[in-house]
């Protein structure tokens, strides 16, 4: 699942930073599926004290109904497993998903800002999104990515030598040029 980046580099192309995802992915789901579990426990019990029919349903139920969570939880860890998020020398790469896959893209050249946002949930347990804005209305952006203003200085560090890098290899190119003329 975890093989997307390196099966697309591209000649002389390095990955420079791998970011991971938090823990933090996992909170929303268990909640809202336990908050689920409980209350329907709690509306239901009323009924189940009627007859010995509705009990054996209403047992029944709560198992249909826990299977039903576990997968949905087993669901959410196998998408999160295959997140992958990446930097390299050249671009900045987000892919989500294992049969339904979409992947985002953009060349570092055209990154123009680097942006974090923050819940303040993410600033106690140190998680955020990284918002990579590219020239026009390209975006690509790592959710729940664990030490985000980290991250985001040394993917900075990491446009910022690239450019330069291009910059004066371009330069040397031309110089080199001039020298056959």
């Amino acid at each position: 699942m975890r093989d997307y980046v390196q099966n697309t580099l591209q000649l002389d192309e390095e990955v420079l930073m791998a970011p991971k995802l938090h823990w933090a992915v996992y909170i929303d789901t268990y909640f809202q599926l336990s908050l689920l579990y409980i209350l329907f426990c709690h509306f239901m019990a009323p009924f189940i004290d009627y007859s010995r029919e509705m009990r054996g349903m209403f047992e029944l139920t709560e198992r249909v109904v826990g299977l039903l969570i576990l997968l949905r939880i087993m669901w959410v860890f196998v998408r999160n497993m295959s997140v992958e998020m990446a930097v390299t020398n050249y671009r900045v790469v987000y892919k989500i998903g294992v049969l339904n896959v979409r992947t985002e893209e953009l060349v570092n050249d055209r990154i123009e800002a680097v942006s974090v946002r923050q819940s303040i949930m993410g600033r106690i347990l140190n998680y955020g999104d990284i918002l990579f804005s590219g020239t026009g209305t390209s975006k690509v952006v790592f959710r729940k990515v664990y030490a985000p203003w980290w991250i985001k200085s040394q993917v900075e560090d990491i446009l910022r030598q690239s450019s330069y890098y291009r910059q004066n290899r371009s330069f040397d190119q031309a110089r080199s040029a001039e020298r056959y003329y």
